[in-house]
């Protein structure tokens, strides 16, 4: 174990590629700008929290086709 690098052992996939990480971020920041407004504008937290998971889902699928 001394001698492997940080990375894990040779040959062995990431966790996750870049790609699917990028597009989870960029989802989360998205259904959390759309939640934060929502509750802004309507102070309703469960609006909120769906107005988010809905804005999330769109993002990865939009950015999923877009970054194909």
């Amino acid at each position: 174990m001394a001698g492997q690098p940080h990375g894990g052992g040779a040959g062995k996939p990431p966790f996750m590629e870049h790609r699917t990480v990028l597009i989870l971020l960029v989802a989360f920041v998205c259904g959390t700008v759309a939640g934060v407004l929502t509750f802004l504008a309507y102070h309703n937290v469960a609006g909120a929290v769906l107005a988010g998971i809905g804005a999330a889902g769109g993002a990865i699928i939009v950015l999923h086709q877009l970054l194909d």
